[in-house]
């Protein structure tokens, strides 16, 4: 069954960040080649685990002091996040992260946008 994106949203322990308009998430894996001389296919084990995630929406930084401002001031500090990124009520994926990058973009005739990309340290849950 799909779900709605509508019902998703993305917190900071348990402080939601407003305006959120989209966010994604991306686990991986190193895949390590394990292919011999004479083989004609390739092989290859998984190595470390990682992941990384993005949010992006509207820049609201004077009204939302434990979300949009607390990720502004871990990224100036070098600090890290707990951050849940959730894709329904109950479901979500959490992990502590960096703020890798924080573009603020500024167009004409729009509305300010903010993005913040995440860089995960340790573990990535699905809960």
């Amino acid at each position: 069954m799909a779900i709605a994106g509508k019902d998703g949203n993305v917190t900071l322990g348990s402080s939601e960040v407003a305006s959120i308009k989209t966010w994604k998430v991306d686990p991986e894996f190193d895949m390590l080649e394990t292919t011999a001389l004479g083989d004609d296919w390739k092989s290859f084990i998984s190595g470390l685990a990682g992941w990384s995630a993005s949010a992006e929406g509207d820049y609201v930084i004077n009204s939302d002091t434990s979300g949009q401002t607390s990720l502004q001031t871990s990224f100036l500090a070098g600090t890290s996040v707990s951050l849940k990124l959730y894709v329904n009520a109950t479901n979500y994926y959490s992990g502590t992260a960096f703020i890798s990058k924080m573009p603020v973009e500024t167009p004409v005739g729009e509305t300010v946008t903010v993005s913040f990309e995440f860089q995960g340290t340790g573990a990535l849950s699905y809960n």
